[in-house]
């Protein structure tokens, strides 16, 4: 199984760089990452000559809600992703190569996962930019903070693969890459800006809050690694990898519209009940040690701690538990397709 998921996805990503799309998405990227920082570079540099002191510089830099790359970029994520995923699965609707995948022996689970893993390696690439200006931050920042830009490019990262998962699951409904990439569009700008909506009221400023995905990278941003939200990415990409594999089992074996709308219920039901288990129990918290780059290399502030492998047992733990949920909704429904037929 895992050969054959490893091969969709060579497959994919070979398909995707034989595209001009992949190739202009990572110059531009480049280029409007290494803008943003230099820009805020320059600010610094002409406050320096000026005389000014400068405290926190690698926060300032990479973290700072104002000018910092990590929050500039993040507001310009969602603008790469529907172009990415656009043609993950409606290119093969459209063309009808899907029909030679359903011929030979490979499961829907294969087939996405397979092509959602050449999604998170091309993600790893486009993240690769921003660690390569966090090595030119190394260069030339004195004390620079590496846990601090580490923890912010996590949760970039986690936040681009639960974009990306999202545009597969669009790229699922229909055979036109442009409507999926609208789609993909319109859906991600609602997820960006549902953060700040009916926050006067207790119930809607809980659904506001699980559906607003900024607000849990900006805690990753500002150098805290949180269980709550590590685990809040694992359930959004499971939720959206399922209702894309549920989608294509509707296609594939022509399944009424009603048992799937069934389905697709019972998943989003398992991935709240998900959500919210781990949010009323206990979380665990990792603060990145944030520095002065200055020569007093004093510690701006310290916050619980915990063991590390502690922190890494417990979201294995979670990551085992919802993806056997997930796994044993998706092989029930297989199980009760066979028996029908």
């Amino acid at each position: 199984m895992f050969k054959m998921i490893y091969n969709i996805a060579r497959t994919e990503l070979q398909m995707l760089f034989y595209s001009p799309v992949a190739w202009l998405l990572l110059v531009v990227f480049t280029v409007q990452s290494a803008l943003v920082f230099t820009g805020s570079f320059e600010g610094f540099v002409a406050a320096k000559e000026m005389g000014y002191g400068l405290d926190a510089l690698t926060y300032s830099l990479f973290s700072s809600p104002w000018g910092g790359l990590f929050p500039g970029m993040q507001g310009y994520l969602y603008f790469y992703i529907p172009l990415l995923t656009m043609g993950v699965v409606s290119r093969e609707l459209s063309s009808g190569s899907i029909k030679l995948l359903y011929s030979s022996p490979i499961t829907n689970f294969q087939i996405i996962i397979g092509k959602y893993f050449a999604m998170m390696i091309y993600g790893a690439i486009m993240i690769g930019v921003l660690v390569l200006l966090g090595l030119c931050g190394l260069c030339t920042v004195e004390n620079f903070d590496w846990p601090l830009v580490l923890t912010g490019i996590l949760g970039l990262y986690l936040l681009l693969c639960a974009y990306a998962a999202i545009g597969v699951f669009m790229s699922s409904l229909t055979s036109y890459q442009i409507v999926a990439a609208i789609g993909t569009l319109i859906v991600l700008m609602l997820l960006d800006m549902v953060g700040g909506w009916g926050q006067e009221i207790d119930f809607v400023r809980d659904i506001t809050y699980w559906l607003a995905m900024g607000g849990r990278s900006n805690t990753f941003i500002s150098g805290m690694i949180c269980s709550e939200d590590v685990l809040y990415f694992i359930v959004v990409i499971c939720l959206f990898l399922a209702l894309t594999i549920i989608r294509l089992n509707a296609v594939r074996q022509k399944i009424r519209f009603s048992v799937t709308l069934g389905r697709n219920l019972v998943v989003i039901v398992i991935a709240f009940r998900e959500f919210f288990a781990q949010r009323t129990g206990y979380s665990f918290k990792i603060y990145a040690q944030r520095k002065h780059s200055n020569k007093n290399n004093q510690t701006l502030g310290t916050c619980r701690k915990m063991r590390l492998i502690d922190f890494l047992r417990k979201i294995i733990q979670e990551c085992f538990r919802i993806f056997s949920c997930f796994s044993k909704q998706i092989f029930r429904n297989r199980r009760s397709y066979i028996k029908g037929n």
